[in-house]
């Protein structure tokens, strides 16, 4: 482990993994920060499951290499206590009880019992403990394959689609558990997901993988800034307006939302608001409409943005 790198840092440099000719990850490279949720979002095939397990010493890489705290996971002198992952929520004997399922676990750690309470308790399952977990839910599963993935309280938590099964309660109650996770203990999470809405509300950063490859990586707003936003403008006259806007330049596209308002992208409501006030036009309304995650994401891997740009890094 070289001196600079943090404890509980992942970090991915050129992982490139390929299945006959199916090219899984191409040249991928991105980190994760202690104390910080990074979303890892990409279409069904886009290589997310293959990239989590070359993380986790699960495949090797044809090329390039994937550590955590400068050290491959297989060289983890206690990988327990260092990285909890959830790759499937399966693995579980049906006729074993969800506490027994857990004590397993301890042993073969060397963690004391106590433990497999605690963190029945973390995850919600307290009242469950005594249940086989052949008969848990599918949230369940997920929330006792959470469970075995914190006994050795890590500093590290790779989670492939948490969210699978889980009510809108659960999935509330995952959002609060890893944001606190990553806030109160510097825990570093990388966390795997089709819930863009839910990904918006929790992550600090996003990587965004297609075809084995990065398309972009960033926080949500720098993100944001490369996709076309809007403004809705509405007021008594909509011919003046949409001549008054349409002069700021060229790249500026305006629209009828409805026979009260206009929709504009490419100026901001500072300039359309500039533009509105040297031709003495009223204004009614003026508001920035946000770029959700999920039309940046639907944006960045359409599959001319794939074809037509390189691989984008903010």
């Amino acid at each position: 482990m070289t001196e600079a790198a943090a404890p509980n840092r992942i970090e991915a440099r050129g992982l490139t993994k390929h299945f006959g000719s199916v090219h899984a990850v191409s040249d991928l490279s991105f980190s994760v920060e202690p104390g910080s949720v990074t979303g890892f979002l990409g279409p069904n095939g886009a290589g997310k499951t293959t990239t989590l397990r070359m993380i986790l010493g699960l495949a090797k890489p044809d090329s390039g290499e994937a550590t955590i705290g400068g050290r491959h996971y297989a060289d983890l002198a206690d990988p327990t206590r260092t990285v909890g992952a959830v790759l499937e929520s399966n693995s579980f004997h049906p006729g074993r009880t969800a506490l027994n399922h857990l004590r397993i676990y301890c042993a073969a750690a060397g963690l004391p019992d106590s433990r497999a309470n605690e963190v029945l308790a973390e995850v919600g399952l307290a009242d469950s403990a005594g249940r086989r977990a052949g008969g848990f839910s599918l949230g369940m599963r997920q929330r006792l394959a959470l469970a075995t993935a914190l006994l050795g309280n890590p500093s590290v938590l790779v989670l492939d689609e948490p969210t699978n099964g889980l009510d809108p309660e659960g999935v509330a109650w995952l959002r609060g558990f890893l944001r606190n996770i990553a806030d109160q203990r510097e825990c570093a999470v990388l966390v795997s997901s089709h819930l863009l809405a839910e990904v918006e509300q929790t992550v600090d950063r996003i990587v965004i993988l297609a075809r084995g490859r990065l398309i972009r990586q960033g926080t949500l707003a720098e993100l944001r800034s490369g996709a076309a936003g809007s403004v809705s403008v509405r007021g008594p006259d909509l011919v003046g307006l949409r001549s008054a806007i349409t002069v700021i330049g060229p790249h500026v596209t305006v629209s009828a939302a409805n026979s009260e308002s206009l929709n504009v992208t490419g100026a901001t409501a500072e300039q359309i608001g500039r533009a509105a006030w040297s031709k003495q036009l009223e204004l009614h309304q003026l508001v920035t409409e946000n770029v959700s995650l999920e039309e940046v994401f639907l944006e960045l891997t359409a599959d001319k943005a794939i074809r037509g740009s390189e691989v984008a890094r903010l």
